[in-house]
């Protein structure tokens, strides 16, 4: 059993101590990952703030059947398209409804350091979306490419083929932008 696993399984035992482990052991990467798809850091902050929400409420069980993370990043994904549908069903508010001022770091400014991580982060936000999540849930997450496949709804056949995809349309994106270092 992982460390999440350990953690989750924990606080379902009662050790609210427990809960905030997780929170801070996946956090930032469970709002990095649902900004791949979101495209808006803020979004991808309540979505993550709502996966853990859900997690504490309705505590529930997590059977094994895959890493932690990979189920995590799972209820993350499906609460967060759930999040972006209920918001493009909502009527028009006013500009100031939409206003977020954060008074926590910045995780996106804290993440991307040095002028090559700049490069490299808007030249993933400019492939697909598919792309840029595969890549991001593989070489930023370390997940195998069969918890990617599970996370993304895909046949593990497929998020291979994905990856090989997105590394090249990467790497074109990076030579467009005049980038010729290495990552």
């Amino acid at each position: 059993m992982d460390n999440g696993a350990s953690s989750y399984l924990r606080f379902l035992n009662g050790e609210n101590d427990a809960f905030a482990e997780l929170i801070r052991q996946y956090k930032d990467g469970l709002v990095l990952f649902i900004n791949t798809f979101a495209c808006d850091i803020h979004i991808a902050e309540e979505a993550a703030d709502e996966t853990f929400l859900k997690l504490y409420v309705r505590r529930p069980r997590y059977n094994g059947a895959c890493t932690f993370k990979t189920w995590l990043y799972t209820i993350g994904k499906n609460t967060a398209l759930n999040y972006l549908k209920k918001r493009s069903r909502q009527s028009s508010r006013p500009l100031e409804d939409y206003y977020y001022i954060s008074d926590e770091t910045d995780i996106e400014s804290d993440y991307i350091k040095g002028e090559q991580n700049i490069i490299l982060h808007q030249a993933l936000g400019a492939l697909g979306k598919d792309y840029s999540q595969v890549l991001y849930l593989i070489y930023f997450e370390g997940l195998t490419a069969a918890e990617a496949a599970r996370i993304m709804g895909r046949t593990s056949r497929q998020v291979s083929d994905l990856i090989y995809r997105a590394k090249k349309a990467l790497r074109a994106e990076l030579e467009r932008r005049g980038f010729n270092g290495q990552i």
